[in-house]
């Protein structure tokens, strides 16, 4: 049963659009991302919380769903925002093997950026072959951020949130000097840890990591680049008011913990300039907790085609952030009041098509894995 989810009629002739399940019968266990690797469009790798990685193929319904990584026994989670939280495939996995994960450890309380290498006589990823590229302190269990992502300049991106707590209390997101409320982009080419990137912003720079390449978030929950324009866009959880969408091509303060969203926050309080403004914002009338979603660059649902699509994991409710008119602005349309998914996650198959990671309420810990279509799909196999 697929579904339906009605675009508002101020989108001039939208067609009717639907979630489609990937698989009506494959159930995983508190799925938080979807990947397609480039070179095999008809797999998916689905993450679970709790340390595995499992594949599935798009084109056939079944209820197989064998582990790709386990790592179970190193992601520790005590707080509900920790976990394995993000992976991705180097750009030149099929010549390297490698894949990089971004999950919470324990004792001391940390996030930890790893790399792992695929079996040579196994198409699953070798355990034991971990290299731990960077770990930063996690004073508490929340905002944990979680993205970690390759851009088309072949370097891997991370966002990281602000250390968890309320009001950011250690100022961490304007403390250039810490990762923490940051986005970081990294050099890893080599089989070596990481180098930084000399263009990145902040590099050379006093009291300041070179890794940074944007900063002042509060917990960059899920990160997208547009395939065509190259802009990274982070959808950025508020705190009392405002959730937030921002875009980034590097260097860019986004305000936290002055400001949220566009408006003053606490006795800070500040809206200087030196502040990059959110490309969007919304209350908390309409949600409690946003996932960052993605520029739509499929080709089966022509209207979106530069629309960004977002969600509130909390309210349960879906909009397409228009792209930019003649006069500079941007519109943002609801796709509907309310739909029956809490989305954790957006991903891409490699043609640009959409697809969630949905559960039936923000509480639930079984999901399943869904694909945005137009109400006629011209294929019940993913493109």
């Amino acid at each position: 049963m697929f579904i339906t989810l009605f675009l508002l009629a101020s989108i001039t002739g939208s067609p009717t659009v639907e979630f489609k399940p990937v698989h009506t019968s494959l159930i995983f266990n508190e799925p938080i991302q979807v990947i397609v690797e480039e070179s095999d469009p008809s797999t998916m790798y689905v993450v679970e919380k709790d340390g595995l990685v499992r594949s599935a193929n798009f084109d056939v319904d079944t209820k197989e769903k064998p582990i790709f990584l386990d790592i179970t026994d190193r992601v520790k989670i005590t707080n509900d925002e920790e976990g394995l939280l993000s992976f991705v495939f180097d750009p030149n996995y099929r010549e390297n093997g490698w894949v990089y994960v971004w999950y919470s450890a324990q004792n001391p309380k940390r996030g930890v950026l790893s790399r792992f290498t695929r079996d040579k006589d196994e198409d699953v990823v070798d355990n034991t072959t971990e290299q731990v590229l960077l770990e930063v302190s996690e004073p508490w269990g929340n905002h944990n951020g979680g993205t970690v992502l390759f851009g088309k300049d072949g370097l891997l991106y991370l966002g990281i949130g602000d250390g968890g707590a309320a009001n950011d209390p250690h100022g961490n997101s304007q403390n250039t000097n810490t990762l923490l409320g940051t986005v970081i982009r990294l050099d890893v080419s080599s089989p070596g840890t990481y180098t930084i990137p000399k263009s990145n912003p902040l590099v050379d720079k006093e009291n300041a990591r070179g890794e940074i390449w944007a900063w002042g978030l509060r917990n960059p929950w899920r990160m997208a680049f547009d395939r065509q324009s190259g802009e990274l866009w982070i959808g950025d959880v508020g705190q009392n008011a405002w959730e937030e969408v921002d875009v980034a091509t590097g260097g860019e303060n986004f305000g936290w913990n002055h400001r949220e969203g566009k408006h003053p926050f606490g006795k800070q309080g500040e809206t200087e300039e030196k502040f990059t403004p959110p490309i969007h914002e919304y209350g908390r009338r309409s949600g409690g907790s946003i996932t960052g979603g993605c520029v739509y660059r499929g080709e089966k649902i022509p209207i979106l085609i530069g629309a960004y699509i977002f969600s509130d994991y909390i309210s349960k409710k879906i909009w397409v952030l228009m792209p930019q008119s003649e006069d500079g602005k941007r519109s943002a349309k609801r796709i509907a009041n309310q739909t029956p998914l809490s989305i954790a996650s957006f991903g891409e198959t490699q043609t640009g098509e959409i697809l969630a990671c949905g559960f039936p309420n923000p509480y639930a810990r079984k999901g399943k894995i869904y694909l945005l279509v137009g109400s006629e799909p011209a294929s019940s196999t993913i493109p």
